[in-house]
């Protein structure tokens, strides 16, 4: 074969480590998301993804840099038996975040309630929560560091039931909306503390702030949050102008389209990079060879994935029907547009870990800000333009761009992976894709239905994955 063996058992071998947790997520996700959909009023689902928006920003500018840091370093400093005082420091950052995030919120609560119509209650709550999803997200690092894929399976299941469950309990005598934040902060909580308790970390007695390691961590760290507030922008922004325009509607239905494509859709995608970022870190410090790795990891995610997000661009009215039957009748619209935006996103983080390598993260800052600009630019004309259909196209166009961008920067000494070969697998797979669409098409032509599209979807990825296994000596070579 035209490939290595070896880069490619160590990569399916941590790919395959977290894949079942990741599945079983995509499993709950199938049946939650419809439930709330369901269950919940347009204006409250509208609401509830505004709020889930806004914590996810809070916590990408507060505390997601300060856990990418912990990923980053953590080998480093565990190598030279500093990680107490690493650990210190990072604590030290977290309560100073914690302090001047309570503050933004209430200096920001009324242009919340003014303008996007978010209740107090619902804005008081969210700033509750952002407590423990910051800390969430830290001791998921640490999992992925000292590689505890089975835990990491156990707390996120635990927390997707927990949720429904405790939602479903609490819907019964108070408002939804209420019911669906409250479920929310109780089970992050409750996941928390157990893998805390799990996890036994050794932080100790905190040392004082030392400089040359807050330096390094912030040097590395402080440039994602522009990045990362970027990419939300491109991700989230639609939600927020279709409220701030009064288009409740169209909040409800790119809020609940999207709340169903992350929730099948990232977990599987965002396998590779949650899984290997570590395994390539490691590679980097101790001077071993990273572009077959990363070529290999990159080949792969193209083949197993890119079948998946063609899933929701040849079959979108399929996967509304079967989500929401008749309540959102124009998910289909955003779907695909969402589908293939968060797949290039998580191939373009495999391709920006360079950056973060040599700890040049405000190269890809700098990217990230240009497009985010743009984004919201096209969000704003084409929303109010073409509504759904408008902010599908800014998405897409958007995360395009800031692939292509980030494809064309040079970085000296981050060679990482082979790029032609990366196009050959693009080329085979959209093949595979198109020449497997065509065979489930033809056979259920005759009897089509919707009440048969999971079938037929099911056929479809049957014909790519059996094509890709037949052609993988090309398609990986």
């Amino acid at each position: 074969m035209g490939y290595n063996n070896v880069n490619f058992n160590t990569i399916f071998k941590t790919f395959l480590s977290y894949l079942p947790s990741r599945i079983l997520v995509v499993l709950n996700s199938v049946i939650i998301v419809p439930v709330l959909a369901h269950i919940m009023c347009e204006k409250d689902i509208g609401i509830f993804q505004l709020a889930i928006g806004v914590l996810n920003l809070v916590c990408t500018c507060s505390t997601d840099w300060i856990a990418k840091s912990a990923l980053r370093f953590y080998e480093k400093y565990k190598l030279s038996d500093r990680l107490g005082e690493f650990f210190s420091n990072l604590v030290w950052i977290t309560i100073f975040m914690y302090f001047l995030i309570a503050v933004l919120f209430f200096v920001f609560k009324e242009m919340a309630f003014e303008k996007l119509f978010i209740p107090d209650f619902a804005w008081f709550i969210t700033l509750l929560i952002v407590l423990p999803v910051g800390i969430r997200q830290f001791l998921y690092q640490m999992l992925r560091v000292l590689n505890r894929p089975f835990l990491y399976s156990f707390s996120i299941i635990t927390y997707q039931l927990s949720l429904l469950v405790l939602f479903l309990v609490l819907s019964g005598f108070m408002p939804k909306l209420l019911a669906v934040l409250l479920a929310m902060g109780f089970a992050v909580l409750c996941i928390d503390v157990y893998l805390l308790k799990s996890l036994n970390l050794k932080i100790g007695v905190l040392h004082k702030v030392n400089p040359a390691i807050l330096a390094e961590s912030l040097k590395y760290a402080l440039p994602q949050i522009i990045t990362n507030t970027s990419i939300w922008t491109i991700l989230n922004i639609n939600r927020f102008v279709f409220q701030y325009e009064h288009y409740f509607s169209d909040t409800a239905v790119a809020g609940v389209a999207w709340l169903y494509a992350t929730s099948i859709l990232s977990p599987v995608f965002s396998t590779f990079s949650f899984a290997v970022f570590p395994e390539v870190v490691k590679k980097f410090e101790s001077k071993s060879r990273i572009k077959p790795f990363m070529t290999n990891t990159i080949q792969l995610y193209c083949a197993l994935f890119m079948p998946v997000a063609a899933v929701f661009c040849c079959y979108s009215k399929i996967i509304e029907r079967l989500a929401f039957g008749d309540k959102y009748p124009q998910a289909w619209i955003v779907l695909a547009f969402f589908a293939m935006s968060l797949f290039i996103h998580e191939l373009m983080k495999l391709f920006n870990i360079r950056y973060h390598l040599q700890n040049k993260t405000y190269v890809e800052m700098a990217v990230s800000l240009l497009i985010g600009l743009t984004s919201l630019v096209l969000n704003y004309f084409l929303i109010i333009k073409y509504h759904l259909a408008g902010a599908g196209i800014a998405m897409l166009i958007s995360i395009s761009l800031l692939f292509t961008l980030n494809l064309f920067i040079q970085i000296r000494n981050s060679d990482y992976v082979s790029y032609l070969r990366l196009i050959k697998t693009g080329v085979i797979s959209c093949v595979i894709c198109g020449i497997s669409f065509v065979f489930a098409e033809i056979l259920f032509l005759p009897f089509y239905t919707y009440n048969l599209g999971l079938l037929q979807i099911i056929l479809y990825l049957f014909f790519c994955y059996i094509l890709s296994f037949a052609f993988a000596r090309k398609l990986l070579g």
